[in-house]
């Protein structure tokens, strides 16, 4: 069987080439999906990147080997590609055991993520500098089978991993379908205080003064919102890699907007500028907050009031919601990450 193991340059370049395009790919779509959707793009998503480590050794012992031997004026670059892939590699495998689990910047998942995306122009370098165009053969019976046999190897290591965590009950054994690690439920004063990169912490918030307009009409928090919420139960996930389920207090959108025959969606604007839009047949599904497991929310959590979205990562969690509006610009023509 040994013998029959075995991948050309040409099928070794071919083979990394792809999966490393499909691992970047599953990484990014894993932030975009539903999170009931999100588990299986998690999942090609390790497979994927174990799939890289199994096959790189063909890559290590032809193609680079030969580099180093002939002193190509590319070789470090090439190593250093290979540096990232494994170091993005060991964050993320760091990251899902939970073994150095913290939130924030400088975190395993951060540094997977970083490494993950700084792979990106190394990756379009390498293929521009080095095209192969696939050929009919380069699908060979040989090729093949050693394809499966990694694919296989794959799914084996990440379903030992997963076996060893469940048995240890370590904490990446209790990762949500996204890969994010739960904290803090049902307790809000230690849930993380993080938001996206460009949407800061207001420095003053007053609720009895605080500036709110639906449909272009004044909103009172006070006298209009507080008095009419009720309880949701809803999970947070921070693409910082953490969760948190907590008991919202907050009113359905449908409840304080009409929607009209020509909008297309619902913007939420914050006081920072950040703002999301949303189908606006979502109009039962979100939420305005105005606190959490029966207390206020805080400042760092959006108060006065903040946008709950069961179903969708934390960055469409808009905080300090200033105004809802109707829009006619559909929500898929928004950037899927927010970028401004």
């Amino acid at each position: 069987m040994a013998r029959r193991l075995f991948l050309t340059a040409r099928q070794t370049n071919l083979v990394l080439e792809v999966a490393m395009v499909a691992v970047i790919a599953t990484g990014l779509i894993s932030w975009l999906v539903p999170l009931s959707s999100a588990r299986l793009v998690t999942v090609v998503h390790g497979l994927v990147g174990l799939f890289v480590v199994v096959i790189a050794p063909f890559k290590i012992r032809g193609s680079a080997r030969t580099g180093f031997k002939r002193k190509a004026r590319t070789r470090f670059a090439s190593a250093a590609f290979g540096v990232v892939v494994v170091g993005a590699l060991i964050a993320g495998v760091t990251h899902s055991t939970g073994l150095l689990f913290s939130t924030g910047l400088g975190t395993p998942l951060w540094i997977h993520l970083v490494l993950g995306i700084g792979s990106i122009p190394i990756l379009i370098w390498h293929v521009w500098t080095r095209p192969v165009r696939p050929k009919p053969t380069d699908l060979t019976r040989r090729g093949v089978l050693t394809a499966s046999v990694g694919g296989a190897l794959s799914a084996t290591i990440l379903g030992a991993q997963e076996i060893a965590l469940d048995a240890t009950d370590a904490r990446g054994g209790d990762r949500a379908g996204t890969g994010s690690i739960e904290i803090a439920s049902f307790d809000p004063g230690n849930m993380p205080q993080v938001s996206w990169y460009n949407d800061p912490i207001p420095t003053a918030v007053s609720v009895p003064r605080w500036p709110l307009r639906i449909a272009g009409e004044t909103v009172s928090v006070l006298d209009d919102l507080i008095p009419n919420t009720r309880q949701i139960r809803a999970r947070i996930d921070c693409t910082g890699g953490w969760y948190s389920l907590q008991d919202w207090d907050g009113v359905p959108l449908s409840e304080l907007i009409e929607p009209t025959t020509t909008a297309r969606s619902v913007r939420i604007r914050s006081a920072t500028g950040y703002a999301r839009l949303f189908p606006i047949e979502y109009l039962d599904d979100l939420y305005l907050a105005t606190g959490y497991g029966g207390e206020p929310l805080r400042v760092g959590h959006g108060a006065p009031v903040r946008l709950v979205a069961p179903d969708r990562r934390g960055f469409n969690w808009v905080k300090w919601v200033q105004e809802v509006e109707l829009s006619g610009r559909p929500a898929w023509l928004q950037s899927p990450l927010p970028l401004a």
